[in-house]
Order: C-alpha cells, then structure tokens, then sequence
C-alpha cells in the first residue's frame, strides 16, 4: 500500500503539472492568433481603404478636367478591367438619385446609405462602411465621397479574395496549434516527470526514515 500511495501521488501531480503547462501554452497561442488575426484584418482593411479613395480620387480628377460623360466612361472601364464582381461604381446626387452606374446585376442588393450621404453633405467628410452580401459570406467595403459640385461617389470592392486569405492563415494557424499543443503536452508530461521524480526520490527516502531506516538521508 505504501508503495502504491507514492506512485498515485506522482501520477496525479505529472498530470497536474502537464495539463498546467499544456493550457498556459494553449493560451499564449490562442493570444498570439487574436494579435495576428487582428493585424492581418486591419492591414487588409486599410489597404483596400487606400485603393477606395485612390480611385475616388481619380474620377474627381477626370471629373474636373473632362466632366461627367468621361467619368461615366471610365467607370465602366474599371468595372470591367477589375471585373465586375469584383468592383462597381455609382454616382449620385446629393439627394441619393443615381443618375450613372457600372453594371449591377451582381449588386442589385447594395442600396444606398441615406446616412452616409447626409454625413458628407452636412460634415464634408467620405465615409466608408462594410456591407455583407444577402446569402453570400462575401463582403463589401464601400465608399462615399463628394467627387464634384452635386456628383457623389459610391464606389464598392469586394473582399473576396481578402476572405480567403484570411480563412487559409486560420486553417494553417489551427493545424499549427493543434500539433505544437500535442508537442507541448509531451514536453510536458516529461519535464513534470524529471520535476516529480526528485519529490518521489525525498518521500520514499523520508518514508524508510520513518519506517526505521535511520542511516538514509534526505
């Protein structure tokens, strides 16, 4: 029976020690995949924001120098060039009437934001959003800008390929982790077994001293 209470002892702790150090692992990874996910996303998000008012940018120009019938044309260039899933254009009005478009019947179900246009008229500012797309986990980010005098831009690109990007890096992340928390697991049961071997090597000696064996030491 003593020798059985020692080994049970041993057991439990080496358990005790592996599941601590297996889930303080797991932790820090779960930690470390929050940290990139949310850098990834953001640098995602801002370099699309870029390509938004970079092309906002550009039809203000072409506005400017060339009016609303080039603006028109080069709309429907772009759409076409970056394909037309992939981007649209509207103009607008100030009172949300769209008077000129790329081709929207992949987008039939992005309306108009009363409340974007109301914040550049009455702020001066763009706004953009993110639209999910109805039965579709694509998403959208959209931008609103005042490109002339009365002639807002609505100007959408999808996030398609930003998605994918994202959904490999978690798959990757997850088949990473599951292995490196298996790994850990095993580093740990034998770190926690080299650790408890010393304790059990102290209570059986401390248990022969107590038995009669007065000539051991601890």
């Amino acid at each position: 029976m003593s020798l059985k209470r020692p080994v049970r002892f041993r057991n439990s702790l080496t358990l005790r020690l592996t599941l601590w150090y297996t889930g303080i692992f797991a932790v820090f990874s779960v930690v470390a995949f929050f940290l990139f996910y949310t850098l990834i996303t953001s640098v995602i998000q801002e370099k699309t924001d870029q390509d938004l008012l970079s092309q906002a940018g550009q039809f203000s120009a072409v506005l400017a120098e060339r009016g609303i019938e080039a603006i028109e044309g080069v709309a429907v260039f772009e759409a076409q060039a970056a394909g037309v899933k992939k981007v649209f254009f509207r103009f607008l009005y100030p009172n949300g009437q769209v008077f000129s478009s790329s081709n929207m019947n992949y987008w039939k179900d992005i309306s108009i934001n009363k409340e974007a246009i109301a914040q550049i008229l009455g702020e001066g500012r763009r706004v953009i959003e993110t639209v999910s797309l109805s039965g579709s986990k694509n998403q959208v980010r959209i931008l609103y800008a005042m490109i002339g005098p009365g002639v807002i831009l609505q100007v959408g690109q999808s996030m398609e390929n930003y998605r994918r990007i994202i959904d490999a890096f978690k798959g990757v992340f997850l088949a990473t982790m599951a292995l490196l928390i298996a790994l850990a697991a095993g580093i740990g049961w034998f770190m926690a077994r080299r650790a408890v071997s010393g304790v059990e090597a102290v209570t059986l000696t401390a248990q022969g001293i107590s038995g009669g064996t007065l000539e051991k030491r601890v």
